[in-house]
């Protein structure tokens, strides 16, 4: 990766870790505005950065610990790269062409794949010290709530890449 990828990569990171932060605000809000960033990492960077900032960020919030359900499981953390891994890999896809369909087929996806691994994996096997109240909450949090904030951070990528596209590096466009 060369010198400015890699502090646009950090940026991008930084701005993820700030979102992260502010998790009192809204998860709608913090939610989208972090899927937003890991998909303008993947077009604006290259899939490495998509990547490398898809399986940071939720290590990050876990060590932060600004997200309780990631205290009481911390395989949580791995199930939400594996989420942002198929947001970012299908958005990957998109720089080829038909980047709109590509990127609601990866809000679909990650909440397809977090909905499977938390309610049939995660919380059978592993959410014996999750109380019962916070089943429900957990359960929507990581389906529901996951497609629209990945739905949302798609649409401000969108508009935000359609906009600033021509800026990216010579060697990172279509």
């Amino acid at each position: 990766m060369k010198t400015k990828q890699m502090v646009l990569t950090a940026l991008l990171l930084s701005m993820c870790i700030v979102f992260q932060s502010m998790k009192g605000i809204s998860v709608y809000l913090t939610g989208s505005a972090v899927n937003a960033l890991l998909v303008m990492a993947t077009l604006s960077v290259g899939m490495s950065s998509g990547i490398f900032i898809a399986v940071i960020t939720p290590l990050i919030a876990y060590l932060m610990g600004h997200t309780p359900v990631m205290q009481m499981i911390p395989l949580m953390v791995i199930v939400v790269m594996v989420g942002n891994l198929a947001l970012v890999l299908l958005a990957g896809k998109g720089r080829k062409g038909n980047l709109p369909l590509w990127l609601a087929a990866g809000a679909v996806l990650k909440a397809v794949v977090l909905w499977l691994l938390v309610w049939y994996a995660v919380l059978p096997f592993f959410g014996g010290a999750v109380p019962e109240k916070m089943v429900a909450v957990i359960k929507t949090t990581f389906s529901l709530t996951q497609l629209i904030t990945a739905a949302i951070g798609c649409v401000i990528a969108y508009v935000i890449h359609s906009r600033v596209q021509h800026m990216y590096f010579a060697d990172q466009k279509k």
